[in-house]
């Protein structure tokens, strides 16, 4: 993890804790439901491997090839909530600090992922299941599917206007 990854990442989790409070005042909330929040977090992976079907998909002769713009949408929105985890759960920024700045973590997911030691589906179950090192394991499976963290930082950056344009509106 480079500095200025680990910067991004860091600037990713503080625009969450924003977007957060303004979901949260705007449907009277005082907290985050963590069995909710893992719960969205499925749901995401569900959409993302949704937009991997073409990959993985053997049995439809009819399936979709994959789309790289649709696959990283869905992974920002995964982005989103995992950030929102850390935020809530796991001490925000102080414990994103002994995660990201251990690249050998990440890299190790990755290694495993790529050598299939580690399968894919392991990996994104381990986003809603674990209550660690998960933006780790975000990392090294955004990496694994061929992003950088900063095409997660832009597509992120974009989805949030996004969603406070939806807030505004009452999505």
């Amino acid at each position: 993890m480079t500095s200025k990854e680990f910067e991004l990442i860091k600037e990713m989790l503080q625009m969450q804790a924003k977007l957060d409070e303004a979901i949260m005042n705007e449907y009277g909330l005082n907290e985050i439901d963590e069995e909710n929040l893992r719960m969205a977090i499925l749901d995401e992976v569900g959409e993302l491997t949704h937009e991997l079907k073409g990959s993985w998909c053997w049995w439809k002769k009819t399936q979709a090839p994959v789309d790289d713009k649709k696959v990283l949408g869905e992974l920002v929105d995964i982005w989103h909530f995992v950030l929102s985890y850390q935020n809530h759960f796991n001490s925000g920024e102080e414990m994103l600090c002994n995660y990201l700045k251990e690249k050998e973590m990440s890299d190790i997911y990755l290694e495993r992922l790529r050598d299939k030691t580690l399968h894919f589906t392991f990996a994104l179950s381990h986003l809603f299941y674990y209550k660690y090192s998960v933006i780790t394991i975000l990392v090294a499976i955004t990496e694994y599917l061929g992003f950088t963290i900063e095409q997660v930082y832009e597509a992120y950056c974009d989805k949030n206007k996004v969603n406070y344009q939806r807030l505004k509106e009452g999505y």
